[in-house]
């Protein structure tokens, strides 16, 4: 089979196709047949060696669709089952998505009752998981205003289509006034484009912050006294806030991370794709073996939507 192996950091260029042997399923491992997957953000970082716990030489890639291509006969997954996995190590502490199969624990795949091609259910892992489950910190109910700060981002997109779903008002920003028109076309009731400062005067019930700490403090100055923040993105670059005080809050401030999935969450985000048939747009879609082009494009394309690598393994 085709791996695209780190062996070491660098730019797009420094993955190498490599040749290995089909994995062996074990009594606690299965064999995930890789489809297709959603080439992330942090994967780019990963790849430039800015993630220091992961070690190298490495297959990255933390989110993959695909089917069961081989299982113990005790696991609870059958040969030919849809599947996904996201996270939990994945790409990161053992092998992940940047290749035809991998071997995936039992309890990190999870069933994909959702129809549509591959490339399709590629957008879906990371974004609407780490969507939905900051949405659900936000604890939004019909009618509500929802403040979403990084709004171009596949998260903030995956966002304003669950929220639009439950009924949400939603205000999205991006700092590219070309992008606009598109979020508006995908339901946005509003359109602020970033300078590092809104100009609003509308105080939100929920704020989802995927910039980061760079804008946290502008986006509390939009939060009711009785609103939710919820701190889930560093796009701008930042971890830390200095000099930070938190009678600086002016309703809740938490976090969400996807880093260790809730299987309730995740069932719960499938089953509002699924009623309400939400798509995630595709940017641009590319074969495995060509992984370094998609890496290009994640830091070159300006285009809404996810970047998708489509497996073949004719």
């Amino acid at each position: 089979m085709l791996a695209m192996v780190l062996n070491h950091p660098g730019d797009e260029q420094a993955f190498h196709a490599e040749q290995r042997p089909v994995p062996t399923a074990t009594a606690t491992h299965s064999v995930l047949k890789i489809m297709a997957f959603g080439v992330n953000a942090a994967e780019v970082l990963t790849r430039d060696g800015q993630s220091p716990d992961v070690h190298f030489p490495r297959v990255i890639g933390i989110e993959a669709v695909g089917t069961v291509y081989a299982t113990d006969a005790d696991s609870q997954w059958q040969v030919g089952q849809r599947v996904m996995t996201l996270m939990g190590g994945l790409g990161r502490e053992f092998d992940g998505s940047y290749e035809e199969y991998a071997l995936i624990p039992n309890s990190q795949l999870y069933a994909l009752p959702i129809d549509g091609s591959w490339a399709q259910l590629a957008t879906i892992p990371e974004s609407f998981y780490t969507a939905y489950g900051s949405l659900n910190r936000l604890r939004l109910t019909a009618g509500n205003q929802l403040l979403i700060r990084g709004g171009s981002s596949n998260a903030g997109i995956a966002a304003l289509l669950l929220a639009k779903a439950m009924g949400v008002s939603v205000t999205t920003t991006t700092r590219d006034a070309g992008k606009r028109a598109q979020l508006l076309d995908l339901g946005a009731d509003t359109v602020l484009i970033d300078s590092g400062q809104l100009d609003t005067d509308t105080q939100f019930d929920g704020v989802l912050e995927l910039v980061g700490t760079t804008t946290l403090r502008d986006s509390l100055k939009h939060s009711k006294v009785t609103g939710t923040t919820v701190v889930t993105g560093g796009l701008g670059g930042g971890w830390t806030l200095p000099d930070f005080s938190p009678f600086e809050i002016p309703g809740f401030l938490t976090n969400f991370q996807s880093t260790n999935v809730d299987v309730t969450l995740l069932n719960q985000a499938l089953a509002l794709i699924n009623a309400n048939h939400l798509q995630l747009p595709i940017a641009e879609t590319f074969a495995l073996s060509d992984i370094a082009k998609a890496h290009l494009a994640m830091t070159k394309s300006h285009s809404i939507g996810k970047i998708v690598v489509v497996v073949d393994h004719d």
